[in-house]
């Protein structure tokens, strides 16, 4: 009965470390401002989900403390990877903002925000807060759960190290390097637009410059680049998060299946 008993908390602890792993990095819930409780509740609750449905490939508790460590620790790493790769995927949107907060005129690289930062943009950050809204209220934070799931079919718990294992090794690294590519490829698609007549525009500004040196064409163009680039923005606003959805949907079935 003590044996039953030691394993079921066992399993229930392997299980919870690699949730609350990838749960401190999922869109929303890597905020500093969530509060912890927040986070260890839906922790919690998605451990009592995920648990039975895992328990048949959980092994039994290690009698030596050294191996209790070492899986807890890959659990982490496990749940840390999970976690990153699904809001590496979905920043996709708030990097395509960046580079059309710079080509409708609302950022410059030569007079950065004080209030948002060197590093940010209108734009951006308004993505930013997006992404958490639409990965809540679509069907997006299913395939995290799905991904934490199949993690225990794919990278298996076992007493000897996963990470000695140099297929595992490799298959996580495949799967970072696909991630990294589809969120600059993503992002440079869905801000294509804007970066083509932004190359367009600026070129016309450079021949008007030139035709006329003294008119200070940088004063002059810029509240008429801001108006058009926030009438395309308005425009191209449902196309792009419409392709944002259905490219991170993709992706993260893809990396599901892995």
């Amino acid at each position: 009965m003590d044996s039953a008993l030691a394993g079921f908390v066992f399993g229930f602890l392997i299980v919870f470390v690699r949730i609350s792993s990838a749960v401190m990095l999922l869109p929303g819930f890597s905020e500093a401002s969530v509060p912890p409780m927040v986070r260890i509740g839906l922790s919690l609750a998605l451990t009592c989900i995920v648990a039975p449905l895992v328990g048949t490939d959980l092994p039994p508790m290690p009698t030596e403390p050294a191996y209790v460590i070492l899986l807890i620790l890959e659990q982490i790493v496990i749940g840390l990877t999970i976690g990153w790769l699904t809001t590496t995927i979905l920043t996709t949107l708030p990097m395509a903002g960046q580079a059309i907060s710079y080509q409708i005129g609302l950022s410059s690289v030569l007079l950065p925000s004080t209030e948002l930062g060197s590093n940010s943009t209108l734009v951006s950050s308004v993505f930013n807060l997006m992404v958490p809204v639409l990965f809540f209220s679509s069907a997006l934070i299913i395939f995290p759960i799905l991904a934490l799931v199949n993690s225990f079919h794919q990278i298996p718990v076992n007493i000897t190290s996963q990470f000695s294992n140099t297929s595992d090794l490799g298959l996580i690294i495949k799967v970072i390097i696909k991630a990294v590519s589809f969120e600059f490829l993503i992002s440079t698609q869905i801000a294509a637009p804007f970066l083509v007549i932004g190359l367009i525009w600026q070129a016309g500004l450079g021949l008007i410059a030139r035709a006329s040196p003294q008119l200070q064409i940088f004063f002059v163009a810029a509240p008429l680049q801001i108006l058009i680039g926030l009438i395309l923005l308005a425009l191209f606003l449902g196309p792009i998060l419409s392709i944002w959805h259905i490219a991170s949907s993709h992706m993260l079935r893809h990396y599901i299946e892995y």
